[in-house]
């Protein structure tokens, strides 16, 4: 049997500028900063070109930065304050390193000058990428200390007499207003086109929720008045034909609801509902109400739940779970021409490993904690092990000549893929052609569980 675990689809909400991708991006860059400035002041105070200034604020700055980025580690939500302290720290020392060296007697007082001068563009970028707010003020606040400095030890008229390090600090407040300035219109143009996109993802779930209430409303009429001929109506082929007009119109709301839910999914701002649930009886609920279209089409529909009290009190979003083993039921009964369809809910323990040939990257099939297991397993056609990652992208079907054509618009496993993944669970597949295929969902049993599509066991 082949095995494929299927990646997490690319996360919308990890976009650079998102709260997420920033306190990431800031822990990083607190940490990296750290180490680099440490080994920088170590490598110069081995050569003795540090001055008093750099040999005492050096360290200190460096470990304003590392607490910063363990800060960061350890309370996300203190992004704002570690940030603001690990770029006010920053300023301070260039500050003070551009004039204490300017005013020593040192040799190498012009090198000093220069490599921190260098620095001081990177510290205003940093400030505007790791910086919720506030970055263009600080920046400004910096520039004004340099323009204050430079006033206290050159004065107002430019600086004369071939004085490079005057000059060189001319140059500065020359460059520097340029920079700030077109760091602020790259962020204000940023902050547009993240409200534009936005906008546009509303006014689009706005366009598709009109949409389908504009179509609903005339479908469920149809769909009473398919009703009311159904009791009149005598003759076989009578019959029939409204038997095929109410799958029509049943597949129309399908297709609704697949486009619709598909859409939602992409907005960054849509979020899970946790809250406790028992799992048991939400299985069983789903079984049941698919049980008379499995005995039409000739399939045994078998519902296989383990005693574990647990489930009875998992934690998790109710709708979503019952959305994704409807999606998966509806899947193998459209797939499933003979034989039998099982549903298996159980608890899978950590660290247990589950053997077949994986046909992807993805090798981590053990667990860092236990999960709820949801599987739905069919005695369909299969899945060729080429085709497992085709089938988890949007508006992609399977078609076999043994069966009908396959109905719907490809969507529904490409919404699962997506749900799973925002309940932080981790989605399998094991196929065997000719012989049937087993989609198993691992969810974590509570909310606060550690991420099961990350947090695995090697």
């Amino acid at each position: 049997m082949s095995r494929y675990v299927v990646p997490p689809p690319r996360r919308v909400q990890r976009e650079p500028g998102s709260p997420g991708a920033r306190v990431a991006l800031t822990r990083w860059l607190t940490a990296l900063s750290a180490i680099g400035t440490f080994l920088v002041w170590w490598a110069d105070e081995r050569a003795g070109m540090n001055s008093t200034w750099a040999s005492i604020t050096v360290p200190m700055v460096s470990a304003v930065l590392g607490g910063s980025a363990l800060a960061v580690w350890w309370r996300p939500h203190w992004h704002p304050w570690a940030s603001a302290a690990s770029t006010v720290a920053s300023a301070i020392y260039f500050i003070g390193s551009l004039v204490s060296a300017t005013i020593s007697a040192q040799p190498n007082k012009l090198y000093e000058v220069a490599s921190n001068a260098q620095f001081m563009p990177i510290l205003y970028m940093a400030a505007f990428v790791v910086m919720v707010r506030g970055a263009a003020l600080l920046s400004w606040l910096t520039y004004a200390g340099v323009v204050i400095a430079y006033l206290c030890l050159f004065g107002l008229p430019p600086p004369r007499n071939g004085d490079p390090l005057g000059h060189f600090w001319f140059t500065l407040l020359i460059t520097h207003p340029m920079c700030i300035l077109a760091l602020s219109y790259i962020s204000v143009l940023h902050s547009r086109l993240s409200r534009a996109e936005l906008r546009a993802q509303a006014d689009r779930e706005r366009f598709l929720a009109m949409l389908s209430h504009e179509i609903r409303t005339p479908l469920q009429s149809m769909l009473g008045s398919i009703d009311l001929l159904d009791l009149k109506v005598r003759g076989q082929v009578e019959r029939r034909a409204i038997d095929r007009l109410r799958q029509v119109a049943a597949q129309l709301e399908a297709h609704l609801r697949d486009v619709t839910e598909y859409t939602r999914l992409d907005n960054p701002a849509w979020q899970m509902h946790l809250q406790p649930v028992d799992l048991p009886k939400l299985v069983q609920d789903s079984c049941e109400a698919l049980q008379s279209r499995a005995r039409s089409r000739g399939l045994n529909l078998q519902c296989d739940i383990a005693s574990d009290a647990r489930l009875r009190d998992a934690e998790s979003d109710p709708t979503r779970v019952r959305q994704i083993l409807d999606n998966l039921l509806h899947n193998a009964l459209k797939y499933t021409s003979e034989g039998k369809i099982t549903v298996r809910l159980a608890v899978r323990h950590a660290r247990t490993r589950v053997h077949g040939e994986v046909h992807n990257e993805v090798d981590d099939t053990a667990l860092a904690t236990d999960a709820v297991a949801l599987s739905v397993h069919d005695t369909g056609l299969g899945i060729a092990p080429e085709a497992m990652a085709k089938i988890f992208e949007p508006y992609v079907r399977l078609e076999d000549r043994r069966l009908p054509r396959a109905e719907g618009t490809g969507l529904g496993l490409a919404v699962v893929r997506r749900l799973v993944d925002r309940l932080d669970g981790r989605l399998e597949v094991d196929s065997t052609p000719q012989q049937g295929t087993r989609f198993t969902v691992l969810l974590p049993l509570h909310g606060d569980a550690h991420p099961l599509a990350r947090a695995t066991m090697s």
